[in-house]
């Protein structure tokens, strides 16, 4: 930018400050007329954008799941906003009517791939407990949320055996509640469970060294109750009843 001439005092000086005036006026407009033309360029290709047809979603990848079938992901997905243009795809909604539409995903992580497409990434809920059913095992994590069924119960997860019919909705999230409660380490050395109902619950212990049958009782004190069954199984105790935990009683 041209710096301005200083303006001269002899007997023209008013004139001469007019005109420096008139100059500022013209050089202050300017800017504003160049602001005003990059912000409507960059409204037009922002429109141009929002709208345009070249970047209208048309693939989407999906992969870390293991539990649901990536094509019926991608599939979902196109079907609710195939055809948008990207900008207009918001991930979070994604993740959101991803999460909704597949309960088994613990949770959904979307991100922009490309000018048409879209990456997810899933992560499965962990099943806790497998029930011991005609077609195999079905798998439940710790908010009771149907994983569906396997030909072979996953190794670490507990199987609830058989106690003499198909265990009904409550003894199931009892038995579901106190897993939930156990950190992995203790859930892993529970190899099975029983449970007549939601208040008799009893199970096997396998920590490789030693076994023992445990009596649990009702779904209350879970870590407390595997903990004080595991220190008698290291004992040497093989049969264990830590119904009240406070006073086990062992045979």
């Amino acid at each position: 930018m041209v710096p301005l001439p200083e303006p001269r005092t002899d007997d023209n000086s008013t004139a001469d400050l007019t005109g420096v005036i008139r100059a500022r006026r013209k050089q202050v407009w300017r800017q504003r007329l160049m602001l005003i033309g990059a912000i409507a360029a960059v409204l037009v290709i922002a429109a141009v954008l929002w709208f345009s047809p070249l970047l209208a979603l048309d693939k989407v990848s999906v992969k870390g799941s293991e539990l649901i079938d990536h094509e019926q992901v991608s599939d979902s997905v196109l079907s609710a906003d195939g055809g948008k243009p990207l900008p207009r795809v918001r991930p979070g909604t994604v993740e959101k009517n991803v999460l909704e539409e597949f309960p088994r995903a613990k949770e959904a992580s979307v991100h922009y791939s490309g000018p048409r497409s879209l990456s997810i990434v899933i992560t499965d809920r962990d099943p806790v407990l497998a029930i011991t059913t005609a077609a195999g095992f079905k798998l439940f994590d710790d908010e009771a949320v149907n994983l569906g069924t396997v030909e072979k119960a996953p190794k670490g997860v507990t199987v609830l055996k058989d106690s003499g019919g198909a265990p009904d909705q409550k003894t199931v999230a009892a038995v579901i509640r106190f897993m939930a409660e156990l950190r992995p380490g203790l859930r892993s050395d529970l190899a099975s469970i029983h449970a007549k109902d939601e208040n008799n619950l009893a199970g096997v212990i396998d920590t490789g060294k030693s076994q023992a049958k445990v009596v649990f009782g009702d779904s209350t004190n879970a870590s407390l109750k595997m903990r004080t069954a595991l220190q008698l199984a290291a004992d040497g105790r093989t049969d264990i009843d830590v119904s009240v935990p406070s006073v086990p009683v062992t045979n």
